[in-house]
């Protein structure tokens, strides 16, 4: 079944296993290319190549070939957006690791917004872990027109955008519909459908999307039913359910506050709201213990970016001391090789760069 928080979806494809013979010394994994892609296909596998991207893309794409990869070798891709006069906000961060060894591996870290792009400069820093510093840089433009890199041909099998996306998400509504209607009282065919309703990214399937996700999380508030529902919320831009729903996430002792991290981070930006995403995060902070390594790096990150729109030079020192104190926090709490730590020794940069 399809991921029910397409905010950040998150996949890797493996490719041209070959092992290596007895005996020989085991090569250290290594990056040989990265770039970002037009789109990902339902196998997992990017495809296109772009170095740029028009605000009605559904997604943004990067991706990073690693050779030699072993059982665990991971890369962290983490995303940000750089507005005029306001340094870097951090959208997003995921990891991707290899569960087995192989001789080439693709990973990719794909993130979505749920309603058009803002135009302006944007990047992704990649690390091939436990590197501290990133291994690639992508910076690329949201602009009208963006057109595909001269040379790079059109993958026959990949989707073009217009029309014929409407009418394949119109074919899988009415299939989901159909399911639906066969098997009312299936907890996946009603996820299902209220996926394929978010999907269609209109008013009139968001409300619907919205309608259905609430009704399910009222029967079993799972994980995976409330990332839907905040992911409905903030794509119909009602930006105050959405942070509630996501926090809502981290009350569940039973799973990771990343991904309810990852979509306050998100929303913080597609909102322009640090201040609702920073007493997110504190509630997260006082909730959960086991929070702290993803919850630290992203306060801090929003400290900065409050920083950097600070009316005048008192607020900034304050937002910057705040911002100091929790990095200072990291690198007394975490070893140097986490990636909490790696997160921090960037931001800690970012004033400077300013």
């Amino acid at each position: 079944m399809k991921k029910a928080a397409p905010w950040f979806v998150l996949l890797f494809f493996l490719a041209v296993p070959m092992a290596a013979p007895p005996g020989e010394a085991e090569a250290a994994p290594a990056i040989t290319e990265t770039y970002l892609a037009s789109s990902v296909k339902e196998d997992g596998a990017p495809v296109g190549r772009v170095s740029a991207y028009d605000p009605s893309a559904k997604e943004f794409v990067a991706v990073a070939e690693v050779r030699d990869a072993h059982a665990g070798t991971a890369v962290r891709f983490v995303w940000f957006s750089s507005p005029p006069g306001r340094g870097r906000i951090r959208l997003g961060e995921r990891t991707v690791t290899s569960p087995i060894r192989e001789s080439s591996v693709t990973f990719h870290s794909s993130l979505s917004l749920g309603k058009n792009w803002p135009e302006g400069r944007y990047a992704v820093e990649i690390y091939l872990l436990p590197a501290k510093r990133s291994s690639a840089s992508l910076r690329f433009d949201v602009k009208k027109g963006a057109a595909r890199e001269a040379g790079t041909p059109t993958p026959p099998d990949e989707k073009k955008p217009g029309s014929g996306d409407r009418a394949a998400g119109e074919k899988t509504v009415a299939e989901k519909e159909a399911a639906f209607r066969e098997t009312p009282g299936s907890f996946r065919a009603a996820i299902e459908l209220a996926e394929a309703y978010a999907a269609m990214d209109d008013a009139a399937s968001l409300a619907l999307a919205v309608s259905l996700f609430r009704g399910l999380a009222a029967a079993s508030p799972s994980d995976t039913v409330l990332a839907g529902l905040a992911d409905a919320y903030g794509r119909s831009c009602r930006f105050g359910p959405a942070f509630d729903t996501a926090l809502r996430r981290a009350w569940n002792p039973l799973v990771s506050p990343a991904g309810a991290v990852s979509q306050i981070l998100l929303f913080s930006a597609a909102s322009g709201d640090p201040d609702r995403g920073i007493e997110c995060l504190l509630s997260i902070l006082s909730l959960r213990e086991d929070g702290r390594e993803d919850v630290l790096p992203a306060l801090a990150a929003l400290f900065l970016e409050k920083a950097s729109a600070a009316g005048d030079s008192f607020e900034r020192r304050e937002y910057e001391k705040a911002a100091r104190d929790v990095l200072e926090e990291i690198a007394a709490s975490f070893p140097s090789s986490s990636p909490a730590a790696a997160e921090a020794l960037r931001l800690a940069e970012e004033p400077e760069r300013r």
